[in-house]
Order: structure tokens, then sequence, then C-alpha cells
């Protein structure tokens, strides 16, 4: 299950456009379980195909401890345009283009959906 716009110590809303903010974390990493890594064959600082009903994208994996077996999370503040001198750039992926609202918690708003990775 991915839970799509989790809060982070350096992730934020659509208002905050300059990437530059993102202290830690900067392209929004894929949080997963060691369990998780090892049976999908991820390592830490790795990359994976993240793939929704709704979007396949490239990420970045994160193994963290604090997820549980079964259960994936990318944060908010991702998918955004920023100006700058060489034109547009796109900041990672927008939660909601992995997402459809109708997978929505009723009291947090989080996304969630089912996933399939590959290493």
């Amino acid at each position: 299950m991915l839970s799509a716009g989790e809060r982070r110590s350096f992730s934020a809303n659509t208002i905050i456009r300059d990437p530059s903010w993102r202290k830690k974390d900067a392209g929004g990493a894929l949080r997963i379980s060691s369990a998780d890594a090892e049976r999908y064959a991820l390592v830490h600082g790795g990359q994976a195909l993240l793939s929704t009903s709704r979007a396949t994208v490239q990420v970045q994996v994160q193994v963290n401890d604090c997820m549980l077996s079964g259960h994936m999370s990318r944060p908010n503040g991702l998918g955004l345009d920023y100006a700058t001198p060489d034109g547009m750039v796109t900041t990672g992926v927008a939660p909601n283009e992995l997402t459809y609202s109708f997978h929505r918690d009723p009291i947090a708003g989080t996304c969630f959906t089912s996933v399939y990775l590959l290493g």
C-alpha cells in the first residue's frame, strides 16, 4: 500500500516551489521497510520503478525501519514547476499523479493505492 503525501521534515505544500528549500530528501524518496526492500531486491539510495493503477515512475529508495512491511510512502510538495534561468523545471512527481481521489483516507485525506515495485 502506498501513502502519497506524507509530511516529512522538509516537505511542504505547493506554495513553496523553489527546490533548494528541501534540505533533506530532495527527490522525495520512496520510504520502504527493510523487509520489503529485501523482498524486492532494493537497496537504500537505489532506484526502483513504482507502478500504480494510474502511473509508473522511477523513484529513489529509502529503506526506513519505521515503515511496516507492505506499506510505502512518498512525501507531498513534489511535482511543482520552478522557473530557472534555463526554463521551467518540474521537481519530482506529484502524489496526485500516482493516486485517485477515491482512494483517500476519510479523516486525514491522505491518498493510498496498491503498488508494484521493480528494482
